[in-house]
């Protein structure tokens, strides 16, 4: 065997163990590994068989779904839950479930994959089946336009891959033309709209002609089903679809079998649809997988209901420079019975310090306008964000802007009703601690 590579895989795996205690297990070990071997990826030997899950979004809870129904089903499952995708992350995976010969022995390695980093990922080894989620607009200032993201994803993908795509995606329903493929989609929903009510829509023109994209009904953003009447690029026809959901209750049929999911959001009916399917593909029966999906439930630092003195508070993750999950974290609030108080956290890129804020204005807050009764505005940028609701014309009596969480108490004081946090992931803890700080009465 190599000598880098075994010495690659013994500073790996001593660096996982020494890392964990002060969390620098799910990054660190992987980029150090890859230094020491640059060809770490393609020395690996899989027994089993390996799927891959990117997108701009959802690519964490779908893949960590597809692993907890492939597990239900008896099989030995790998994957990288904590949703470390770039090269770093998903080396460490590897590194953490092989032998000392760089063998992996589970039936399925699931492997959440950026789509921006697929291609030097998959220079050393290809998954058997690649699930696609969606492409949109996400962190401009480090992916660029969403065309860029769909070059860097084509050449990631091997003839040999098979494509699990979504077919209510036009700019990924359309990747890597020549490739094994099929799609899933959701029919029209109570919720699904004939116009875009986002200000995100990244599909208004066709990815193959360039002509007037239209649309039979939107879902949310550029994700519907859609028709060019130029050149004829529609919606393909599914082998996976969603149908009949009810937002009250979670309840949603794939393929016509009932799923009780105890999810409330087309996005995550669409998720976990792409879960079933990649399953299915992989040999899974749609009954088995789909009885398995219902048992699956979001991680708590993703989505959590919580009860701060008395009052229900629910933490929504809402990712940094992306439109289109806060656009869908305010469909969620929209969606909600009762009086409703939002708290906004923005921030810089943490592991960047990115300080760019020009994405806030491709969120659609102006929905929030009449329909919430508070708007809080925190965090590093919170004034940044304060301007962009000013120039949008959002009524402003009924926002507050204050960048220390720590300050928000006589805001939080003046309202009732439950309190609706739109955060990101790392920042998640700070404004949940203040918010529950203020309600314990210890802050003043």
């Amino acid at each position: 065997m190599n000598l880098r590579f075994t010495l690659a895989l013994l500073a790996g795996k001593l660096l996982r163990v020494v890392g964990k205690p002060f969390g620098k297990a799910t990054n660190l070990p992987g980029s150090v590994a890859l230094k020491l071997c640059p060809d770490l990826f393609s020395r690996f030997r899989f027994r089993g068989r390996v799927l891959a899950v990117t997108g701009s979004n959802g690519k964490t809870t779908t893949a960590n779904a597809v692993a907890h129904i492939l597990t239900g089903a008896g099989y030995t499952v790998a994957n990288n839950a904590k949703g470390s995708n770039l090269t770093g992350g998903v080396a460490t995976t590897l590194l953490g479930v092989s032998s000392l010969r760089g063998v992996v022995p589970q039936d399925f390695v699931v492997l959440e994959v950026d789509e921006r980093y697929s291609r030097l990922i998959f220079r050393g080894f290809s998954p058997e089946l690649l699930l696609v989620t969606n492409l949109f607009r996400d962190q401009l200032t480090r992916n660029g336009n969403v065309d860029v993201i769909v070059a860097k994803l084509t050449e990631a993908i091997a003839p040999s891959v098979k494509l699990v795509l979504n077919a209510n995606d036009p700019i990924s329903a359309g990747l890597a033309p020549g490739s094994d493929r099929v799609y899933y989609a959701m029919e029209r929903t109570a919720q699904s709209t004939d116009e875009s009510v986002n200000i995100t829509h990244d599909a208004k023109a066709c990815p193959r002609c360039f002509g007037h994209l239209g649309y039979d009904y939107y879902h949310y953003n550029h994700i519907g089903r859609f028709r060019c009447p130029n050149c004829g690029w529609e919606s393909p026809a599914a082998a996976y679809t969603a149908s009949e959901p009810d937002f009250r209750t979670g309840a949603f049929s794939i393929n016509g079998v009932r799923l009780e999911s105890g999810c409330r959001t087309p996005y995550m009916f669409l998720n976990l649809t792409a879960a079933v399917a990649l399953c299915c593909e992989a040999g899974v029966p749609v009954d088995e997988a789909v009885g398995l999906a219902a048992g699956f439930r979001v991680s708590r630092q993703r989505f959590d209901e919580f009860d701060i003195g008395g009052r229900r508070a629910v933490l929504i993750l809402s990712k940094n420079q992306n439109p289109v999950s806060f656009d869908q974290s305010i469909s969620y609030v929209l969606g909600q019975e009762g009086r409703k108080n939002v708290v906004v956290f923005v921030n810089n890129i943490n592991h960047t310090n990115n300080k760019d804020t020009t994405w806030l204005y491709d969120i659609s807050f102006e929905r929030l306008a009449g329909r919430c009764d508070a708007l809080l505005c925190t965090g590093p940028r919170a004034m940044d964000l304060a301007v962009r609701l000013e120039l949008g014309g959002y009524p402003m009596d009924t926002v507050t802007a204050e960048p220390d969480p720590d300050r928000l108490g006589a805001a939080l004081a003046a309202t009732d009703g439950t309190i609706y946090i739109l955060t990101e992931l790392y920042d998640a803890n700070i404004i949940v601690r203040a918010v529950e700080k203020r309600m314990r009465g210890a802050d003043t």
